[in-house]
Parts: structure tokens; sequence; C-alpha cells
């Protein structure tokens, strides 16, 4: 059996990850069966981690750089912090295998989607479901023209992202939407998109920008879970 869960404010980690004994908590409260809670040092890149041994399991300090992490070990539980950016939940029920990844524009953009995927499939993976947690959505997303003229440059079909802000010299963009596009272009077919919006949801979920917004600085993290059990 395949788990996954994600967390929001009933689940408080920080942003440094002092706090993890707290997610370890609230995954036994949820009967969770884990050994392991691998977590990775996320940077907004494509590397991914890859844990086919458990030689490979490491500890809470000097976590590896990555924004995406895979495995086929049992009982070892794979988290990602997110705070507005698309945490996406990958797994194979009949071959047991699993990923996570944390796609943010910049990540979403350089392929950490695509490479976790491809770590996937080098494990063994052959049928692949996705699910993509609480993230901010389009109407809570305002970009610049020129944040605008660098996806147009990177695809033109990119338009599609796009719509008009009450703003004019601001658009706003769906990253949910893009980070779906991207997984359905890998051929993935079952899909689950929660769509639910991290900026308006201030009782469940922490949001980077409303945190901004409101002179808050830097605030806690949303957490996306999954492990074979």
């Amino acid at each position: 059996m395949i788990k996954t869960h994600f967390f929001g404010k009933n689940c408080i980690v920080d942003r440094a990850l002092k706090n993890r004994d707290n997610l370890a908590l609230n995954l036994k409260n949820l009967q969770f069966n884990f050994q392991n809670i691998l977590m990775i040092d996320q940077i907004h890149s494509n590397q991914v981690i890859v844990i086919d041994d458990k030689s490979k399991i490491y500890g809470e300090q000097n976590l590896p750089k990555a924004d995406g992490i895979v495995t086929n070990l049992v009982e070892v539980v794979l988290a990602i912090v997110t705070a507005d950016c698309s945490p996406i939940l990958f797994f194979d029920d009949q071959n047991k295998i699993i990923g996570a990844c944390h796609a943010g524009w910049r990540g979403a953009k350089l392929g950490i989607i695509e490479e976790t995927f491809k770590e996937m499939k080098k494990l063994g993976a052959k049928k692949i479901s996705a699910k993509i947690g609480p993230m901010i959505q389009q109407d809570s997303y305002e970009i610049s023209l020129d944040f605008y003229q660098d996806f147009i440059n990177e695809d033109p079909i990119n338009k599609v992202f796009f719509k008009e802000s009450p703003r004019s010299d601001k658009l706003l963009f769906d990253l949910c939407e893009y980070v779906e596009r991207k997984i359905k272009n890998l051929g993935i077919t079952k899909i689950e998109n929660l769509k639910i919006d991290t900026y308006p949801s201030s009782s469940n979920y922490f949001s980077y920008r409303r945190a901004n917004h409101q002179g808050l600085g830097d605030c806690g993290r949303n957490i996306a879970v999954v492990v074979i059990n």
C-alpha cells in the first residue's frame, strides 16, 4: 500500500526544518508505518535524489541539495515542503515506487517534474500516478510583464497560462495548470489536482507570498509526504 498526505498548519514545521519531530508525531497519528523520514535541502533546481538501497538513507544533518526524491524502499517517508510552490507526489502502486518533488516556477521550468519521473522509470516504474497538493492558484499569483516574456520566449504556447490582472502592468500566472500540463506531457493520465489556493487559506495553509504582503517576513511550511507501507 502507498500512502500520501498533504499537511498544512495542522503540522507545524519551519523553513529550517528544526522541529521535524512534529511531523513524525502526525504521521503516527495517521497510522503511517515508517522507519525513516527523508527531507531535502530544496534549492529550486532539477536535481533528484535516488534512494534505492538502505545504505543511501541519510540523517537530519547535511541534507542533500535537490528538489526531487524517489525510492523503492518500504517504510521510507519522502517529504517535501512548500509555501506556495507546487508539491507533487508520484507513485506506482503495482511496482511500489514513489517520488516527490517541489516545483516552483524555476524548478518546473528547469525540468524537476521530468527528472523525477525519469528517475522513477529507471527504478522500474511503469504506470505512474500523480497528486498535486495545495499551492498558489492563478487569481493569487500576480507577476510582472518581464516574467511573462521569459515564459513566452521559452515557448509561445505558454501564453495559455496567463491572464489579465486588475493592474494593467501585471498578469496572473497559472502555475498549477503549468505543472499539470507538464505531468500530462509525460503520459501520466491519473492526476489528482486538489486546486487549493494557499494564499487566501490563511487558517489552513502557509503562504510565502501572503506573509510578505502582510509584512510578516518568512512563514512556516506545508508538508507533502508519500510512503510505501
